[in-house]
């Protein structure tokens, strides 16, 4: 065994020879910036290292510079563990808090929770009446609900478990017992009035980040919220990387209980933060948004089929789960339902957005978008409805790109160009990156001032002189046959390090911003209608919520509609999850939904590369 040191911090890995420092930083439990997921390509996961490594890879000489490579800076992935060594992890590697949105619109709906707590008194047995215990039990919830009508439906099957609690619940306060009713079945019998709480949670299980919503299902108040990084990012940023490596020995299992340990750290955050008396027992309810890939992954069956035509998925419908059979720290007979799918590519996650949106139920045409790392849309009304997604790759969560970043601390995310430069970045950290709305931001800005065509072209310093740009002119530079655009001054970035955009970072944003409008013209195409019919564009999840209109319709991300209200509504797929905890029939609906919605699956068009190659012009 070799010793791997890992610092600013001292940890310490003991991994075997052949290892390579990114899986040794896991082993040690370092977070080290790994966009690709470990195959070389994103040069992110940058670190120094002098010595007990092998030499460096083709990869690693095509992704650092000879300045890099001469002070010892390796690709953490590439460089393979040969003796012991100490390797730095710059701050540019390190994984910060990421800024993650929680909130989002959500339509009014009638509580309804499908978990229920009952008390009422079972007679007791005599020589004369010798019923047995359940025979009793269920006689008496007949009374109950014949001189009380409640929801939940009827006494319907009763667990092991509930059985087992039966005996000594029925002798125990004369009769009095409190039955915790789960979807209809009986799970829990206790002696007595009802003293606990009934608690739900609601999770909206993202690509890049995971967000839980702890709920009273009685009041539905929300008691509490909590956020935090997909663990599961640390083997890749995208759905892709991710899926390949659930293909590897051991690694669907490691996906698997990584994001389930993840969200039994949000169950104790959330019911921590909701103080006493409250615990992690009380939650008997859950619900899961995520896209397909993710909701795979949570159940621990396998994604590969959704990376290979036709891109089918191994289950689309809403599964109920029991919460102990994924290890949930919850109530042993809580049930975990996940929400839908609608495609391979389109998840329950979309169908989380079109939950709290309600455009399946508006008379005219609108239009939700969701971007990440894919783009899924739908538009229509309650007429018809059509849902596609769009591969616009990561440029949007600033991975891929030589200057990006998530939107955490130190990410610009605003840019304005008037003479000079101006920026803004989160946490007015020094700046050290551009997540997605900077990228924007900057690209109209740019396109605005002349620094790029509508092709996507940067212009040269002379060019820009000659138009009276010499301020921005003199940010233009030229590495090898690529210009580059100094957003960020050395001296002002984190580090002492500029923050610049290439070309070619110009270019991973064209062809992002290209796909989703491409996607949207097949959409109105497929349903007959021209922008001027469009009434309401609802832009969802972080990169949503936070890209300001202007900048998206300057890019051309998304057309002029010049009779639209366009509709930041944070993250309604989370919204969309709370409302399938709190009502059965929104959690019905949302199955309902899966069946109206129509996929178009844009592979297979002809016509949709007619529409990405006009998209890709920066021209609104």
């Amino acid at each position: 065994m070799t010793r791997v040191i890992f610092q600013p911090w001292g940890v310490v890995a003991e991994v075997s020879t052949g290892t390579t420092l990114l899986d040794a930083a896991r082993v040690a439990g370092v977070e080290i910036e790994s966009v690709c997921g470990g195959r070389g390509t994103c040069a992110k996961c940058r670190v120094i290292v002098s010595e007990g490594v092998t030499e460096p890879t083709t990869l690693e000489l095509r992704g650092l510079s000879t300045q890099e490579l001469s002070v010892g800076y390796r690709l953490a992935c590439q460089a393979v563990v040969v003796g012991d060594c100490r390797v730095v992890v710059p701050e540019e590697a390190q994984i910060t808090r990421v800024s993650i949105l929680a909130d989002g619109m959500q339509r009014t709906i009638t509580l309804e929770p499908w978990a229920l707590g009952h008390t009422l008194i079972v007679p007791a047995p005599t020589l004369e009446d010798q019923m047995a215990d359940d025979a009793r039990l269920a006689a008496a919830w007949a009374e109950f609900v014949e001189a009380q009508p409640i929801g939940g439906g009827t006494y319907a099957n009763m667990t092991l478990g509930a059985l087992r609690q039966l005996p000594h619940a029925v002798r125990a306060d004369e009769g009095r017992v409190t039955l915790l009713q789960v979807d209809g079945d009986v799970v829990q019998i206790e002696p007595g009035q009802r003293s606990e709480h009934l608690l739900g949670i609601a999770f909206d299980l993202g690509t890049t980040t995971v967000v839980g919503y702890l709920l009273d299902l009685e009041t539905g108040e929300q008691l509490a919220v909590a956020s935090l990084l997909n663990p599961q990012t640390r083997y890749g940023d995208d759905v892709v990387s991710r899926i390949a490596f659930s293909q590897r020995e051991g690694g669907l299992e490691t996906l698997h209980k990584e994001i389930v340990g993840a969200l039994n750290r949000i169950v104790a955050a959330t019911v921590a933060d909701a103080g006493e008396p409250f615990s992690t027992q009380d939650i008997v309810a859950a619900t899961v948004v995520g896209n397909t890939t993710m909701q795979h992954l949570l159940l621990g069956v396998s994604p590969a089929a959704l990376a290979q035509s036709p891109y089918v998925p191994a289950v689309m419908s809403a599964r109920q789960v029991p919460a102990k059979a994924l290890g949930f720290d919850v109530h042993p007979e809580a049930h975990v339902w996940t929400l839908p799918n609608i495609a391979g590519w389109v998840g329950a996650d979309t169908v989380g957005v079109l939950l709290a949106t309600g455009i399946y139920d508006d008379e005219g045409i609108s239009l939700a978008i969701d971007i990440g790392t894919n783009g899924e849309m739908a538009m229509g009304s309650r007429e018809r409805l059509v849902t596609c997604s769009t591969a616009a790759g990561p440029a949007f969560e600033g991975a891929h790109l030589s200057c990006g970043m998530r939107a955490a601390e130190g990410a610009i995310d605003t840019v304005h160009l008037d003479g000079d430069v101006w920026w803004h970045s989160i946490g007015d950290a020094p700046p050290r990156g551009v997540c997605g709305s900077g990228l924007v931001d900057l690209v109209a800005e740019m396109l605005r001032t002349g620094i790029i065509s509508t092709t996507g072209m940067m212009e040269d310093g002379e060019t820009l002189r000659h138009n009276g740009r010499a301020r921005l002119a003199e940010r233009i530079s030229q590495e090898g046959r690529m210009r580059v655009f100094e957003l960020v001054e050395a001296a002002e970035g984190a580090g002492g390090r500029p923050v610049r955009v290439t070309q070619r970072d110009v270019r991973e944003l064209q062809l992002a911003k290209g796909a989703i409008r491409a996607g949207i013209e097949i959409l109105m195409k497929e349903l007959g209608v021209t922008p001027a019919d469009v009434q309401r564009v609802y832009l969802a999840g972080a990169f949503g919520n936070y890209v300001r209109p202007e900048s998206a319709l300057a890019i051309g991300l998304i057309p002029h509609f010049p009779h639209a209200e366009i509709i930041p509504v944070g993250n309604a797929a989370g919204s969309g999850a709370k409302m399938a905890l709190l009502s059965r029939s929104a959690r019905e609906l949302a199955s309902t939904l899966v069946r109206r919605v129509e996929y178009l699956e844009l592979s297979g068009r002809a016509d949709f590369q007619e529409e990405f190659s006009e998209a890709m012009l920066f021209d609104a």
